[in-house]
């Protein structure tokens, strides 16, 4: 236990020294003279993060591979993409990056907490990891112009609807049931209705804006990051 406890320590220092840095190199983007040493900053401090997160719970071979495969793709993708196509790259990684926390809040159906702190925060990370992902799908395809769908047609009042239902569908299910246990099919509808509300979020938004959008996007993925963390037992 006692070792246990060490490595639990270590852990928290190194995600304090990871947060730094990834800060520091957030704040190096904002000039063009340090934007690359930044990006670098950046990203050895989310390998170092997810690094030591993983000691002891992933077979460090099964990390090897993971971070290899992750590295040869994003690589191919980074060296293919045209400079002004960069605002598409970062809506379709900001997508990959709310699936992943989607997918890992819908793995946690089955472990839910008797708890209604706990289970509110996995349904409510489900629910923004659903909306960043396919909100950022559309987001790349309005910038890339290969969605052109006008604010008042029938198919985004449509979507726009089904973001408010899954609102209110979200709401209903944490706070008027507030210690009912979803089960398999009301969870699946709250899966379904998120991952349709969140092209109903972003298809009414113009393409002159799409930029704002990724960044609010891009936060939404922290927040349900933190609350991922936050939720678990």
């Amino acid at each position: 236990m006692e070792f246990f406890s060490e490595i639990s320590a270590v852990q928290n220092i190194i995600y304090i020294i990871s947060s730094v840095l990834f800060i520091t190199g957030i704040k190096m983007l904002g000039k063009e003279s340090t934007a690359v040493k930044g990006n670098f900053l950046s990203a050895i401090a989310m390998f170092i993060a997810v690094g030591i997160t993983c000691i002891g719970l992933v077979n460090p071979i099964v990390l090897f591979i993971g971070i290899l495969l992750g590295a040869i793709i994003g690589s191919f993708i980074a060296l293919k993409v045209k400079m002004t196509s960069i605002p598409e790259m970062v809506a379709l990684f900001n997508g990959f990056g709310g699936l992943a926390t989607f997918l890992i809040a819908w793995s946690e159906f089955n472990s839910i907490p008797d708890s209604f702190f706990q289970a509110a925060l996995v349904m409510f990370t489900l629910a923004i990891g659903g909306i960043t992902f396919t909100g950022s799908l559309i987001a790349y395809g309005k910038l890339s112009e290969k969605i052109n769908i006008a604010k008042t047609s029938i198919i985004t009042k449509i979507f726009t609807t089904i973001f408010y239902i899954s609102l209110a569908f979200l709401l209903y299910s944490i706070f008027i049931t507030p210690f009912l246990i979803p089960t398999f099919e009301f969870f699946t509808v709250l899966l379904v209705l998120v991952l349709l509300g969140g092209i109903g979020f972003v298809l009414p938004i113009g393409g002159g804006d799409m930029p704002v959008v990724i960044s609010l996007l891009n936060s939404f993925s922290g927040i349900a990051a933190a609350f991922r963390r936050t939720s678990s037992p």
